[in-house]
């Protein structure tokens, strides 16, 4: 079965899912700041745009949540094997996230039928509310992620495994009983999913986790969340903006300018917070809690030596940036070890006697070094992807922090800084053509680094699905027919005409939003 031809199906889904999330956490930001400033000064643009900008919200939720159900689907049905996370370290966070998502649909809808009907500030207060939640969702999503990218709360675990790991927190699992499930897999040659399909094998096996909210608590979460939320709220507005000023642009109307600035000036103070504070930390996260993966980023085939790298990744300029050839030689570290003297000194047979039983002598001689060695090569060979990905990812959002300062200063008066903004603003054009110009660079600057900064996350710790410790395919389903063609391509079709068709309803609503009203009454009935 080739798993190759899952990754980039599973990609597709979750990208395009990507796009409403975005707009679910920007769009409450864009038109809250629209709500305050009607509260304020009684200006009747600030309305009506908060009042478009809440239909987009109500359609982008729609898609936001038939997409997610797509994404969900191919979850369970496509990596079943991940039901043994779903049911231990993501069991509580996904739990509480349905009842988050519940509350957007409440909250959202409570927000809609009274935007107009009572003062500013409660609306904006619903709006609140329904964000909240919103980004609580965010929050637990994220923190399940991150755990695939540092499995907080398995201690020791994937270092026993691959010595140039770090050891991730406290030790919240039974190890043996998880060492048993990896071993059963490769004895078997099988993904776990056969396994944890058996009837009655969580009553057999009993508890693996001790700390159902593990996950969340992660230093990687932590810093993780933060910067996905951010990233999200960023390129919400970013699609906020363009869209007005292409308005401006189409029609000149100066009333546009009222609608823009402030989403500019939000968009500045986001864009300092995300980029130079949380995007660090997030860098540093990586450095210490996946150190294959900055290798990659970094092209460290071997070890060598940058000043500035060093003193942004360590805060330490004289360390050198490690490269695989040492995290070669920490697997030669771990000699002749075999999976037999690790099953021995764990005491495996118990717990392989509840998964089948299993026979391992077929991998007992099997040494850890080999394994070590040979996982560290099909990481290795993503490294010109992974390092050339990155710092496109970098440039591009060097491009949109001097949009998002031009724009800034275009608007917001600063001795020196204004003159400066509005010289190299004219390079661009009339006034209409050089801010439409100005937020494209913006949308660039925010959308390509958060794409390409998922793909140097999810791609770099390959060729794990849980960093360290479990590969794609001991997750896929073993159902031949999931890698077919005629599946791929329904698949493939289902998921593209859905969010192809849902994301030009969006265009239209934006475009002709009061029309959408009109045919919307229409065909439910409404005078």
């Amino acid at each position: 079965m080739d798993v190759n031809s899952l990754l980039p199906l599973s990609a597709l889904g979750i990208y395009f899912h990507a796009i409403y999330v975005s707009l679910t956490f920007g769009l409450p930001v864009a038109i809250g700041v629209m709500l305050w400033l009607w509260g304020r000064t009684g200006v009747i643009e600030y309305f009506r745009a908060a009042r478009l900008m809440t239909m987009v919200l109500a359609v982008n939720f729609a898609l936001g949540a038939i997409t997610g159900t797509l994404v969900e689907f191919g979850l369970v049905q496509v990596w079943p094997g991940v039901n043994l996370a779903i049911a231990t370290f993501a069991f509580a966070p996904l739990a509480l996230e349905l009842i988050a998502f519940a509350n957007e649909i409440a909250f959202l809808i409570l927000f809609i039928v009274t935007l107009g009907k009572v003062r500013p500030a409660i609306s904006i207060v619903i709006l609140a509310v329904y964000a909240a939640f919103a980004y609580f969702s965010g929050l637990l999503i994220t923190a399940v992620n991150s755990w695939l990218q540092a499995p907080w709360g398995t201690g020791p675990l994937a270092q026993a495994l691959y010595p140039f790991m770090p050891e991730y927190g406290p030790l919240a699992t039974d190890v043996p009983k998880l060492v048993a499930l990896k071993v059963a897999a490769l004895s078997m040659g099988q993904p776990i999913s056969i396994l944890v399909q058996q009837p009655g094998l969580a009553e057999r096996v009993g508890v693996v986790l001790y700390d159902p909210l593990v996950a969340a608590s992660s230093p990687y979460a932590i810093v993780s969340i933060f910067h996905n939320i951010l990233a999200g709220i960023l390129v919400g507005l970013a699609i906020a903006t363009a869209g007005w000023t292409y308005r401006y642009y189409k029609t000149g109307d100066p009333k546009y300018l009222k609608i823009i600035k402030p989403l500019v000036v939000t968009i500045a103070v986001l864009f300092v917070i995300q980029a130079p504070i949380v995007a660090h930390f997030m860098g540093v996260t990586v450095v210490q809690y996946n150190p294959t993966k900055f290798a990659l980023m970094e092209g460290a085939k071997e070890t060598y030596h940058n000043s500035l790298i060093a003193l942004i990744a360590y805060g330490d300029p004289s360390k050198p940036i490690v490269g695989f050839d040492q995290f070669y030689a920490k697997c030669e570290e771990l000699g002749g070890t075999t999976l037999g003297d690790v099953a021995a000194k764990l005491g495996l047979s118990e717990y392989l006697m509840l998964l089948g039983p299993v026979d391992v002598s077929n991998i007992a001689g099997v040494k850890l070094r080999d394994l070590c060695m040979a996982d560290l090569q099909k990481a290795e060979s993503l490294m010109s992807k992974i390092h050339y990905t990155y710092y496109v990812k970098v440039f591009s959002a060097i491009v949109g922090g001097l949009a998002v300062a031009t724009l800034f200063f275009y608007f917001v008066k600063a001795p020196a800084l204004t003159p400066l903004a509005m010289k190299v603003a004219s390079l661009l054009g009339d006034e209409r053509r050089r801010l439409f110009i100005l937020a494209l660079l913006v949308l660039i600057g925010t959308v390509v680094p958060a794409v390409l900064g998922w793909y140097v996350r999810e791609v770099g710790r390959k060729p794990w699905t849980v960093y360290g410790l479990l590969y794609p395919e001991e997750l896929a389903t073993p159902v031949p027919y999931a890698t077919s063609l005629e599946f791929l391509a329904f698949a493939y079709a289902v998921i593209l005409s859905v969010n192809i068709l849902g994301l030009y309803a969006m265009y239209i609503v934006a475009t002709r939003g009061f029309k959408f009203l009109e045919l919307l009454k229409r065909g439910v009935g409404v005078s």
